[in-house]
């Protein structure tokens, strides 16, 4: 996850080098551009790869860990748990109308640089926070592959097929609170069997 931050930013602050450094530049003197140089272009796709590939690695994990965060066995925690998913909407959406309006404006209004370099100042500040924090997040030890269970779930799915689904849910094979995971067990439902 905290890899993914990091190529992000590098891809920010190539795309903003791009923009300002005179060597990097799509044009050597002129305004109008009908062709761009190949280090700009290579610069330029380099930048948009890393951002793409730093954003797919950490995006993903952020609201999981996030959550981890949260113990569901507490009532305050599960309180600040559902407390903290509504603020990240509500910075998510923030960011994507501030990203929309605001940047586009800049990218149109002002140039291109000016509105790589606040992106880059954002992402920065926003690793910089997770950095000073790190020493207090909890970190869930994984025990295991994350693939058997799965596997085993399918393997059972495919040679129980055939079997008659049980009318009384009292019937169905339970896992104590002690084997689950961390006492979270699915609630039974008819709609789906």
């Amino acid at each position: 996850m905290f890899g993914g931050d990091k190529t992000t930013k590098q891809g920010l602050v190539l795309l903003t080098l791009s923009w300002f450094l005179p060597s990097l530049k799509p044009c050597a003197h002129s305004s109008t551009c009908i062709e761009p140089r190949k280090i700009h272009e290579v610069f330029f796709f380099l930048a948009i790869y890393l951002i793409s590939i730093g954003t797919g690695g950490h995006k993903p994990s952020l609201e999981s860990f996030g959550a981890d965060q949260f113990d569901d066995n507490h009532i305050e925690e599960r309180r600040q748990k559902m407390s903290f998913f509504n603020w990240w909407n509500c910075g998510l959406c923030s960011g994507l109308i501030l990203g929309v309006t605001l940047i586009v404006y800049v990218q149109d209004h002002v140039n291109w640089g000016v509105a790589d370099i606040i992106l880059t100042c954002v992402m920065t500040f926003s690793l910089l926070i997770f950095v000073i924090g790190s020493k207090f997040y909890r970190y869930r030890i994984p025990n295991g592959s994350p693939l058997t269970p799965m596997l085993q779930v399918v393997v059972a799915a495919i040679s129980k097929r055939k079997l008659p689904h049980p009318s009384n849910p009292t019937q169905l094979y339970e896992v104590s609170k002690a084997e689950g995971n961390n006492g979270r067990l699915l609630a039974h439902t008819k709609k789906l069997k």
